[in-house]
């Protein structure tokens, strides 16, 4: 049974998810090495980074104090143990890196192809939406200006102060209208008209096994983060959020070789059947995508800063 605890105020993670360099292409909310040196050094000089285990362990023990933090990552990107994990090494600082499952056995869910395509083939967001909202439009016809509307009345995303207008609409239709099947009939037609082949980059974007035992052997902690990390993972039934987490659990376990005890929520969405059955599979702490909790009442709902905000307060 999952057991509240005395709130915990301002304490936090600090989540991460691309990078770039010359072979990982520059996109939206991506940052370079030269500025992940620079947002440490911030941090340093404002919080005490503690490593995954001595997080934890405050953690469950109730003596975080408001200003120790801890360093995340999520969907175990390429980009990430090239550019991210050297730079740690070299300031001896270690961080929890969450892996969904589906890429290392060759059969993706298609977000970050799809976020690829969209930052390689598209000369801006806005020109990737233009294409996008039109198609959903012609695809919905009378709904989609009933679901705009609905939109319109709604304060939708507002955890996420980095998200664009655009991106929200976006997020709406894909996640709120659209369906998966739908959105990826858009998606294919979209690529298509682009000439852009998906097989091209799945060797470009994800870790492998090694990658990850690398990651272990340099002192970092690897969770969960869900088999194929469904975007609306909290509207999935009991026994299928079940599947995600088991198989999930399973794949990583081969990996690291011990029972993984940590996780984030895909997209930071989840309910009470997803609390329970981490809470069964034993795992101790688990991370949201955002700040939108003051308190943490519960150690499966540690909130999380997205590095795009900390990047905004650097340059007040």
């Amino acid at each position: 049974m999952i057991k509240e605890k005395e709130p915990t105020t301002k304490t936090h993670g600090v989540m991460f998810h691309h990078f770039h360099n010359e072979q990982h292409p520059t996109g939206q909310g991506s940052i370079s090495g030269e500025q992940f040196s620079s947002m440490l050094d911030w941090l340093e000089d404002r919080y005490s980074i503690l490593s995954p285990g001595e997080y934890t362990r405050k953690l469950v023990a109730s003596t975080l104090r408001p200003t120790d933090i801890c360093l995340t990552f999520d969907d175990a990107l390429l980009c990430q143990s090239d550019i991210a994990a050297p730079i740690m090494k070299k300031r001896n600082l270690q961080a929890f890196f969450f892996v969904y499952s589906s890429p290392f056995i060759g059969n993706p869910d298609f977000l970050e192809i799809y976020r690829h395509f969209r930052n390689t083939e598209y000369s801006s967001m806005e020109d990737f939406y233009s294409d996008f909202f039109l198609a959903a439009r012609q695809l919905l016809q009378g709904v989609y200006d009933a679901a705009h509307a609905e939109y319109k009345s709604l304060d939708y995303l507002k955890d996420f102060p980095f998200y664009t207008e655009g991106d929200r609409w976006f997020r709406y239709l894909r996640d709120r209208c659209l369906g998966k099947d739908r959105y990826e009939e858009i998606m294919a037609m979209l690529m298509k008209a682009k000439d852009f082949d998906p097989a091209s980059v799945l060797r470009k974007l994800w870790m492998n096994d090694r990658s990850v035992q690398g990651l272990i052997a340099d002192g970092h902690t690897v969770g969960l983060h869900s088999f194929s990390h469904p975007t609306t993972l909290h509207l999935l039934d009991r026994q299928s959020q079940d599947d995600e987490y088991s198989k999930n659990y399973r794949h990583v376990s081969e990996i690291i070789g011990t029972n993984p005890t940590t996780m984030s929520h895909p997209c930071g969405n989840y309910n009470k059947d997803t609390l329970e059955i981490l809470d069964s599979k034993g795992v101790s702490i688990g991370f949201r995508s955002n700040m939108g909790v003051k308190e943490i009442k519960s150690n499966l709902e540690v909130p999380r800063e997205d590095h795009s905000n900390i990047l905004k307060e650097m340059f007040k």
